[in-house]
């Protein structure tokens, strides 16, 4: 659980007070993703790949980019995910919510980019990448990938510098799909 901290500052931490099932169930009903860290890894085909990249800020949207791979067919899906909130002069209570930013297929060039790219940085070797919260209130990026028999999940933290690793990685993916 405690790999998924700055994933918890995403949301209302009373979604997932009775533990993974609540994150599993945000992840698939509010955020309409595949929570990858519920599908049976070993169910996967050897051609099948899903990367999911969250940003978030404490305060402002956040964003997810997911790459995925099925065979031959690769998708790249980005989206914007707003913040429940409360206004103050209504007493209203505004749920979260996410938009669609792109949707798109994914081309040989683009994604061969991609992995070039997290090859080169070992991507797969960093199963013990955590970087140390050193605040409370600021920001980050929290990775899931899946791929045969491999579940992955790293974060930079909260407030990491904007040369770390995950904050690189993540630029250089918004590059490569013109985000």
């Amino acid at each position: 659980m405690k790999k998924l901290i700055p994933f918890l500052l995403l949301v209302s931490s009373s979604l997932f007070s009775q533990g993974n099932d609540n994150l599993c169930d945000y992840i698939s009903n509010q955020l309409k993703e595949k929570p990858l860290e519920c599908i049976d890894k070993s169910k996967l085909k050897t051609t099948e790949e899903i990367y999911q990249f969250f940003k978030w800020s404490a305060f402002k949207q956040d964003y997810l980019i997911r790459v995925e791979k099925k065979g031959n067919i690769k998708n790249l899906v980005v989206k914007k995910i707003n913040k429940s909130s409360y206004n103050q002069n209504t007493g209203e209570y505004i749920p979260s919510r996410f938009e669609i930013l792109k949707k798109r297929k994914i081309t040989n060039v683009e994604f061969d980019k991609f992995m070039t790219l997290l090859e080169k940085h070992n991507f797969w070797q960093k199963d013990n990448y955590h970087v140390e919260s050193i605040c409370t209130d600021g920001g980050g990026i929290l990775v899931f990938a899946l791929k045969k028999d491999h579940f992955l999940t790293i974060s930079n933290g909260n407030c990491s510098p904007s040369n770390e690793y995950l904050y690189y990685i993540y630029q250089q993916i918004s590059d490569i799909f013109k985000l």
